[in-house]
């Protein structure tokens, strides 16, 4: 064994590759031969893409955040806080009626490579060795995970399940409009854009940059920020328990043993993720500032700049995901009261310094993001919200025990018992914020256990399926004790990283992501993939052959409660994808204001009206062409199944002319 600790690190790193990339090539065939050919085909694309998750944030923390960070730990912090810059440039520039278009996006980012590296920051470094060691241990571990989420949507042509089509929808719109917008035409009546749009704003932008179509760019900066939850929840654990090898065991659970937030893909569940992409900006930041303020000698001068990070990155998060600014909330809380616990009893001096810069930070975020919360009012949302605090009802959060069950999928619940027993034990904050944070988000999402109305502000779903933020770092210090009991067992002391002791959890490493890479690289489950390439070919289809006035019905279905109606087949993207009216909308829209405003009512009242009797029937016939309908639309897709449109009636019935047929795709016209 190599006992060099300065040859140490280099030597394992290098071995930590050759093994990494030995065991990705086994467990995902055809991975590495498609990364560099992906890499080389889609350049700018890579390029870009890089410089839009880095730059922004690393401009930010330049003047903000001089302090000691490994360079991956900055490199993570600042792609976090770059999801939570850019919505910022689209707000801001609306005001003065500034439109952005590739030019002008690149210059920004060259005007934030300046603002990050000129003049060469004065940042003082760490030591090397393990420290060393760590840092590129959890780079090589990053790349590892964001090759195999994008590898597993290599051949995926759009979005999957519902919420990616109003997601592709308001990306779209953003490109068109060159920033911010209120009219959805030609896709929906609506007037108002209140949604949250973090997300959309980072795929637009990298359209910006890289000429991509809004289709791609919402798979590709999902599939991203999904890679980068491994680095932020390394850069969460690593702060919460002041230790990198914990935060390195996290990067591993959540990279390749989690179901969440891989899973995401399927359903679409961007926003959310983008979300939680920024929230470790955000906690990060608040705990830097809250510490400050606990130390009575700091100045109070020199938490201006931890202050103005906490409002950049809060303000970025109320863009980007309301229910996800809730969870951090719930997180500020959580650590305030274990860092006043720590320090009870705590002067008046102390609480009132405390109080006043968590003051001054809340209203700071709140200021910077005022421009966008007067807007948010003029939709639906605060009603619906206002709607949900008043009254009282218990259905509207159900809790699943199968979503409880996939979140600590894969031995997931006794390694984060472990862990968090093990914080505690060792009388590590971290386990004591980890554990009021999932207590609190419980609550935050079932005020009924208080006696409190509010249920379903923040679903008990929301919270289940972003508990990963919580289960991978404990999960993480349980692998830690685990390595640790291994390490006392074979005589080893805890505090002494040796060369066996790397070398065996190096080995124990590669093994479960050797495991995890097998599923991660298959999570893509076509069951919900509603536009196919057969759907795909058909829009072409129709864009050449039937009129631009014409009115296609396809397949729907009432969703939440009959609010609104979404589409279970490809038929749901034809006005996206061929410029064509359907009977269906984007789901977002029932957060906004229409024109007429009682739209949603006047779609259910006709999709009554359409589906009272068999699609074979004459009725039927005589009420699609009363509202205009001149086409049926029905794919190979059907999720959930049970169709209204159903091919044998159609073509059994004489109301109905068959005109294309292919791959699963029927289209007919209405006589």
């Amino acid at each position: 064994m190599v006992t060099d600790q300065r040859a140490l690190p280099r030597s394992a790193i290098w071995l930590a590759a050759i093994w990494l990339a030995a065991i990705i090539s086994m467990a995902v065939p055809g991975l590495l031969w498609w990364a560099p050919w992906s890499l080389m085909t889609s350049l700018l694309a890579a390029l870009s893409g890089a410089l839009l998750f880095t730059l922004p944030g690393l401009a930010v923390l330049r003047w903000l955040y001089p302090g000691p960070l490994l360079w991956f730990e900055r490199l993570a912090y600042a792609a976090s806080l770059s999801c939570a810059v850019i919505p910022f440039l689209l707000l801001v520039s609306e005001p003065i009626g500034w439109r952005w278009n590739s030019l002008a996006a690149w210059l920004v980012m060259i005007i934030f490579a300046v603002l990050a590296l000129w003049p060469a920051p004065q940042i003082r470094r760490l030591a090397r060795g393990q420290r060393r060691l760590i840092g590129w241990m959890a780079a090589l571990l990053s790349v590892a995970v964001l090759a195999v989420r994008l590898f597993a949507v290599r051949d995926v042509p759009v979005g999957l399940f519902g919420d990616s089509y109003h997601h592709t929808v308001i990306t779209q719109l953003l490109i068109d409009h060159g920033g911010l917008f209120r009219s959805w035409q030609p896709y929906a009546p609506a007037v108002t854009f209140t949604y949250h749009y973090g997300f959309h704003a980072m795929a637009a932008w990298w359209h910006w940059l890289a000429g991509m179509p809004a289709t791609q760019a919402v798979i590709l900066v999902g599939q991203v920020m999904n890679g980068l939850s491994a680095p932020l929840i390394y850069l969460l654990t690593a702060r919460l328990t002041n230790s990198r090898l914990t935060g390195l065991w996290a990067a591993v659970v959540v990279g390749f043993l989690s179901l969440y937030p891989a899973y995401y893909v399927n359903w679409g569940r961007y926003t959310q993720l983008a979300g939680q992409t920024v929230l470790p900006a955000a906690a990060v930041a608040w705990m830097s500032l809250i510490d400050g303020a606990l130390q009575p000698r700091r100045a109070w001068r020199t938490l201006v700049a931890p202050l103005a990070l906490a409002m950049i990155a809060s303000a970025g998060l109320a863009f980007t995901h309301y229910r996800v600014a809730i969870l951090a909330i719930c997180f500020v809380t959580a650590y305030t009261m274990a860092a006043i616990g720590q320090l009870w009893p705590v002067g008046w001096r102390w609480f009132g310094r405390l109080s006043g810069v968590g003051l001054l930070g809340a209203l700071g975020a709140a200021l910077l993001a005022w421009p966008w919360l007067w807007r948010v009012q003029q939709g639906q949302i605060t009603r619906m919200a206002a709607q949900i605090v008043t009254t009282d009802v218990e259905t509207r959060n159900p809790i699943a025990l199968e979503i409880i069950g996939a979140a600590f999928q894969y031995g997931l619940f006794p390694l984060a018992a472990i862990g968090l027993a093990s914080l505690l034990w060792q009388r590590k904050s971290g386990g004591l914020v980890l554990g009021l944070w999932a207590g609190l988000a419980w609550l935050a999402a079932n005020p009924q256990l208080l006696g409190l109305t509010g249920q379903g502000l923040i679903t008990a779903f929301a919270v289940l399926i972003g508990a990963y933020l919580v289960i991978a770092p404990a999960a993480g210090a349980g692998l830690l004790a685990l390595m640790r009991l291994v390490a006392l067992l074979a005589r080893q002391t805890q505090r002494r990283m040796s060369a066996p002791m790397i070398t065996i959890q190096i080995m124990v490493g590669l093994l479960v992501v050797g495991w995890g890479a097998q599923i991660q690289a298959k999570m893509v489950d076509p069951y919900y993939q509603l536009a196919t390439p057969a759907d795909l070919k058909a829009a072409a289809w129709i864009r050449e052959h039937l009129p631009l006035d014409a009115a296609i019905f396809v397949n729907g279905f009432p969703a939440y409660g009959g609010y609104v109606y979404a589409g279970n087949d490809g038929g749901w993207w034809l006005t996206f994808l061929t410029g064509r009216r359907t009977n269906l909308l984007p789901m977002a829209v029932g957060f906004e204001a229409t024109d007429p405003p009682n739209m949603l009512r006047l779609i259910a009242e006709q999709h009554q009206a359409i589906q009272r009797y068999p699609i074979g029937s004459a009725e039927t016939a005589a009420e699609l062409r009363a509202h205009g309908f001149r086409y049926l639309y029905d794919g190979p897709a059907a999720n959930p199944p049970g169709e209204y449109l159903d091919p044998v009636q159609i073509d059994a019935a004489p109301f109905y002319e068959l005109i294309y047929r292919q791959d699963g795709v029927s289209i007919w016209r209405i006589r």
